[in-house]
């Protein structure tokens, strides 16, 4: 008993750890959409202007992914998570200073390689210490924390801007950063990436390059890496220009158009908590995606068509997050599911590239979309995203996993 307290303990302690950086990398994603309107006037810049500052971000973290899940796999994901955490505190923090627009380009971009770690590190980490009877709630509460993050920032930084000014923002949510890497340093010895003693039934991980390669290639890891892209197509697009759109459709104060994107971002936090459990349970069974992804895309639709009242429209994407976050530790259990022991860094890291990739390049439709057209295209085009993303979770479910 004793024994099983102390590995239930450790496992609690690690996944703390790892999932404190993992909060505040998703905090910063939306540090810059939540104060687009703001940034807008202040720095005379158009939609389109801030959403390419997205692509920066979300493009350099895509392209980095799938090498640094590779680099992860071979040294561990200590330095580099502690790294990270480190660098891309500190590119946040420096938007609070900037004077010209391309600055703000070249912060996003550090700060986008600086995200290339958190889901390799953080995955390999729990992946290798972690009791696997335990997976699918470490997974769960790994995804919550990064919900929560998204929750944080717009009263984060709303509430500071009004207090003070958005530049304190940025420097106040970019130092947490900092101390937050510098608690990692504290206690770098909980997050060793001992391996994990894999039993008779597990897959060897591809060794050499081109066998890892190989591996990424294989239809059902081509297949979750089209879930990523998809889901974060959908979901990111939404959490990125809820503000913005709604800003346009009903011109209301930014405070209160927050709102209803808090009630977004809480939804999936309780989601996911609420998935864990069941993901541990059942599995990641193609009837979790099915009860989830296709409610969301009709709930995002109803957004996007039905004019409501602002409790109403918070109530109904707090149900699209719900769904949303319900998904997400069914979907990293279906990774799992089909990665060698030992390769999760890469297999991650390739998928979170995808991931990060649709959300550099959704952006700039979003951002050129609601300078020219229809608010509501948004809620409509995202809900299509969302939709899509159940074909490919199906396909990977179906056919593939074992």
């Amino acid at each position: 008993m004793a024994t099983l307290d102390a590995a239930v303990s450790r496992d609690a302690r690690v996944i703390a750890l790892v999932c404190v950086p993992h909060m505040m990398s998703h905090a910063y994603f939306l540090v810059l959409p939540t104060l687009f309107p703001l940034l807008k006037e202040a720095l005379d810049l158009t939609y389109t202007d801030l959403g390419l500052a997205l692509t920066a971000f979300g493009l350099a973290a895509g392209l980095g992914q799938l090498p640094v899940g590779f680099l992860v796999d071979r040294i561990g994901g200590r330095p580099l998570l502690i790294l990270g955490m480190a660098v891309q505190g500190t590119a946040i923090g420096l938007i609070g200073f900037v004077d010209a627009y391309w600055q703000i380009l070249a912060l996003m971009g550090i700060a986008g390689l600086a995200h290339t770690v958190y889901h390799p590190a953080d995955y390999a980490i729990l992946t290798a210490t972690v009791d696997p009877r335990r997976m699918g709630r470490a997974y769960g509460v790994h995804a919550f924390t990064g919900n929560l993050g998204f929750a944080i920032a717009p009263v984060f930084m709303v509430t500071v801007s009004s207090l003070w000014h958005w530049r304190a923002a940025f420097v106040a949510i970019g130092a947490i950063g900092v101390l937050v890497a510098a608690l990692l340093f504290l206690y770098r010895d909980l997050l060793r990436q001992d391996r994990r003693r894999g039993t008779a039934g597990e897959r060897a991980a591809p060794v050499g390059a081109k066998a890892g390669l190989r591996f990424l290639m294989s239809a059902p890891i081509l297949m979750c890496f089209a879930f990523f892209v998809l889901q974060m197509a959908g979901s990111g697009g939404l959490r990125s220009f809820t503000v913005a759109a709604l800003d346009q459709l009903f011109s209301t104060p930014l405070a209160v158009v927050n709102t209803a994107l808090f009630g977004l971002l809480v939804g999936s936090a309780v989601g996911t908590l609420a998935g864990a459990d069941y993901a541990d349970r059942v599995g990641p069974r193609i009837g979790t995606a099915a009860m989830t992804l296709g409610p969301a895309a009709l709930l995002i639709v109803l957004v996007g068509t039905v004019p409501m009242p602002l409790v109403l429209l918070t109530a109904v994407l707090a149900a699209v997050g719900f769904a949303l976050g319900f998904l997400m530790p069914s979907r990293d259990l279906l990774l799992r599911s089909v990665t060698p022991d030992g390769a999760m860094g890469r297999a991650m890291g390739f998928a979170s590239s995808g991931a990060n990739l649709a959300g550099g390049l959704v952006p700039i439709l979003f951002g050129w979309m609601l300078d020219n057209f229809d608010p509501r295209w948004i809620f409509w085009i995202a809900a299509a995203f969302v939709a899509m993303a159940l074909l490919t979770f199906s396909t990977v479910k179906g056919r593939y996993a074992r």
